[in-house]
């Protein structure tokens, strides 16, 4: 148990402690010049900002056509 709580301290130390590594500044370079292609207009990732008119769908139970399936599937002469 003593080895477990040491590895568990040892880790923990290398998690929060910082390092030291070796800072090496950016070298002074050219302006970068602008791009040829600018980026396209902002797009929301929730689609348009227009409000879904909700007449314009049909509402569909999965449970009433799977019923009217069966229904059919019934009517239908065995072969």
């Amino acid at each position: 148990m003593t080895d477990l709580i040491h590895r568990l301290l040892a880790w923990m130390g290398l998690l929060l402690i910082p390092r030291r590594t070796e800072h090496v500044p950016p070298s002074p370079a050219a302006p970068l010049e602008p791009s040829l292609h600018p980026l396209p207009p902002h797009r929301s990732p929730y689609g348009l900002h227009t409000p879904l008119d909700g007449t314009a769908t049909i509402a569909v139970r999965p449970y009433l056509t799977a019923h009217e399936q069966r229904q059919r599937r019934r009517e239908l002469p065995a072969t």
